[in-house]
């Protein structure tokens, strides 16, 4: 039986602090109610084509033990089709179904363009773990919190440098749409867990854009620096944290506070899924 490599989110991760951070009801609709609000065609495709990658270099890092993995485009095929037999919604099975053949364009593209990459691969979606010390002021179960993130590559260059690389699809590649990044938690994160990782040999995070329509296009490129937000973000961690424990005992995400504003609640992509929720209730 062939392996589909996990490159599903973390334990505990940034997803979660983010939501709680944006608006603690829509973390509670989540994390407490377990709403289930639908998926999105770019999550879907982005899925998919993070398993095949994962796949592609989880063989590439074990040549020898390659045959216990699917091939990449075996992996898309294999997760589609098992999500698609999940799903409770015909619309959902066929979002799964009918993205395939798009992904699997935009990764033989993708395998043929970095064939000769020099990468030696470290480990393959691997789960980085830290136990964070809460607030003085914070009591509850422990003196730590946990917290997780799931890198989905990590690398050495030919100078021994280690790195954490993040795969991201995108509709267009452009330097704005890269320096978006460069305070996202997940990737400040990134940038602690390398240093404790690798020392002084840490290069650094690298974003593996790929545009997943035709002509596709590849973009490796290295975060720009942001050593202050990275001092910061544990603290930030925990202030996020002691929120999320400060309404614990809440029952039902409708008991959370929402955080009513039009950047929120109504974005650039449109209305938060909870919006019409938020706006006449549970009925």
């Amino acid at each position: 039986m062939k392996k589909l490599v996990d490159a599903g989110p973390s334990t505990r991760g940034w997803h979660g602090f983010e939501m709680a951070a944006r608006c603690m009801r829509w973390y509670a609709f989540n994390k407490v109610d377990r709403k289930g609000f639908g998926l999105s065609l770019p999550l879907v495709k982005g899925s998919l084509f993070h398993a095949g990658l994962a796949n592609y270099y989880a063989r590439r890092q074990d040549p020898e033990g390659a045959d216990q993995y699917y091939e990449a485009c075996e992996a898309v095929r294999a997760m589609a089709q098992a999500e698609a037999d999940k799903a409770s919604d015909p619309n959902e099975a066929s979002m799964w179904l009918s993205s395939v053949p798009i992904i699997i364009s935009a990764l033989l593209d993708y395998k043929e363009r970095y064939e000769e990459c020099s990468w030696k691969i470290v480990a393959v979606e691997k789960e980085l773990v830290a136990h964070i010390p809460r607030l003085e002021e914070d009591t509850g179960e422990g003196d730590t919190f946990l917290y997780t993130q799931r890198a989905d590559l990590i690398v050495r260059d030919v100078q021994g440098f280690g790195w954490i690389v993040d795969h991201k699809t995108a509709y267009r590649i452009t330097s704005s749409t890269l320096r978006q990044y460069c305070l996202s938690g997940q990737f400040l994160g990134y940038q602690i867990f390398g240093r404790k990782m690798f020392g002084a040999k840490f290069g650094g995070v690298i974003l593996n854009r790929v545009k997943l329509s035709t002509p596709h296009q590849f973009d490796r490129c290295a975060l720009e620096p942001a050593p202050q937000a990275v001092t910061d973000f544990v603290k930030t961690l925990k202030q996020i944290e002691s929120r999320i424990s400060r309404y614990a005992d809440r029952k039902t995400g409708m008991d959370y506070p929402p955080v009513f504003s039009d950047q929120t609640c109504y974005g650039k992509y449109g209305p938060c899924p909870a919006f019409e929720l938020c706006r006449w209730g549970d009925e």
